[in-house]
């Protein structure tokens, strides 16, 4: 017995389309790990942040007489919200990638029959996301939100900087909210079709 052309072709055709969707997978664990391991860079971040005013306000090293500086902590903010969008980016670009394997999905599970959806990673994201990561992230960002406005405002104001809350705040809170108002459009696009 000879298998026909048409079947053939679909075969093939179906095997690229598995081919595609292992590619994309391996595309979209890679980006899980390498954002996984900006959590060290938000780690050397706010060591930074916090250490040389931490010292300077217990007096754990009696030579560091200056104070910190307000442009110090203005910088380190930037900073901040850099690492934050570059994230952002890559997050876009994943879900963008999870899309697409979406539709891949939807090819393979037809080509499945009727045993249900054998394919289901990038299809359940979305509803996994929202039921379970969501809460998650949302209280870390919550609280990064509110070490980033609270703990350099502190130490602003104990040195003697109260008035360079004027510029701080509001520039922080510009910045904060414009990365939560991208964040939300990049989330989004997990449910528009």
């Amino acid at each position: 017995m000879t298998r026909s052309s048409e079947e053939e072709a679909e075969a093939l055709s179906l095997g690229r389309v598995y081919e595609e969707y292992v590619r994309l997978s391996e595309v979209c664990n890679d980006y899980i790990h390498r954002s996984l391991g900006d959590i060290r860079l938000f780690g050397s971040i706010g060591a930074l942040l916090a250490w040389d005013p931490v010292v300077r306000l217990f007096e754990l090293d009696a030579r560091l007489e200056q104070p910190v500086t307000p442009v110090g902590f203005l910088i380190l903010l930037l900073v901040i919200v850099l690492v934050m969008f570059f994230d952002l980016l890559k997050q876009s670009i994943f879900f963008f990638h999870l899309r697409r394997m979406r539709e891949l999905e939807a090819v393979l599970n037809r080509a499945a029959g009727a045993r249900g959806p054998l394919f289901h990673i990038a299809g359940g994201w979305p509803t996994w996301f929202r039921r379970y990561h969501a809460p998650v992230a949302n209280g870390f960002w919550g609280v990064f939100y509110l070490l980033v406005l609270v703990f350099p405002s502190i130490i602003l104001y104990l040195q003697g900087y109260a008035g360079w809350l004027f510029v701080y705040l509001p520039t922080a809170l510009l910045l904060l909210g414009y990365h939560a108002w991208c964040a939300l459009r990049v989330l989004h696009s997990l449910e528009a079709e």
